[in-house]
């Protein structure tokens, strides 16, 4: 599979006409959307792995959300995609919100898969800073993702996509990138978004995913009581559904 001139990691599913570009979370690497884009038919997906992750190890990662962004931005540009639908989980999704407020005209809707809340943490959600300090610790990652997990034997492998991220990558966003807010720019987000929601997500706070849809104009929220913040890996066939039942919602409208 290419990369990008920057060293970004990409992967190509399915046909259509039609591109929807995919996200994953933090620490996780292109399989965690790939399992969804399985359940998605009728599109041209490609699914990137986060910079200072997996495929795009040596692509330039400092963990803040706009030089994110824009290396992923090139990225797809590089892929071929001129107008697209763009789908993010997690740190993707924070990340796919900046691509849909910096570039409007190339970004068709956005879907946020149990998105990580645009304003951000504090150097006290005990999440976050866990997992912050144990950069590497295999054992003490694996005991990290079962925490957050609804079916742990489904999420098993991510931590061995976790500890192929960089170092620089890590801190940056868990100390660094994590506790920045995006939330201000929401009420000029000019793009149609959906947020799926996971009644048993125990990393990012519901009330603060749907302040961030109150403030989207025209923003949409659907909430799936069963997931978990892993939904990717554990449940692609329900975020699929609800993706696909947003985006056939925009052509009928």
């Amino acid at each position: 599979m290419p990369h990008s001139g920057s060293g970004i990691y990409w992967e190509e599913h399915g046909q259509g006409p039609q591109t929807l570009v995919m996200l994953p979370g933090f620490g996780a690497s292109a399989e965690l959307m790939t399992g969804i884009a399985r359940h998605l038919g009728g599109l041209r997906v490609l699914v990137f792995d986060l910079p200072g992750h997996g495929g795009s190890r040596n692509a330039p990662a400092d963990g803040m959300l706009p030089s994110l962004a824009a290396t992923l931005h090139d990225a797809i540009k590089e892929a071929g995609a001129d107008g697209y639908h763009l789908a993010g989980c997690s740190l993707g999704g924070a990340i796919a919100l900046r691509l849909a407020l910096d570039h409007p005209d190339q970004v068709r809707a956005l879907i946020g898969i149990v998105p990580w809340n645009a304003a951000g943490t504090t150097a006290e959600d005990e999440v976050i800073a866990g997992f912050d300090a144990v950069y590497g610790d295999a054992e003490a990652l694996a005991q990290g993702v079962a925490a957050i997990s609804v079916d742990p034997s489904k999420t098993s492998r991510l931590t061995d996509s976790m500890l192929t991220v960089t170092e620089e990558m890590w801190h940056g966003w868990l100390a660094g990138g994590a506790l920045t807010s995006q939330a201000d720019e929401l009420p000029g987000l000019r793009v149609p978004t959906c947020y799926i929601l996971g009644g048993k997500d125990v990393v990012v706070d519901q009330a603060k995913q749907l302040d961030d849809v109150r403030r989207i104009p025209g923003g949409r929220a659907v909430l799936l009581s069963e997931l978990g913040h892993l939904c990717g890996l554990e449940r692609p066939d329900l975020v699929a559904n609800e993706m696909t039942a947003f985006l056939n919602s925009l052509d009928t409208t």
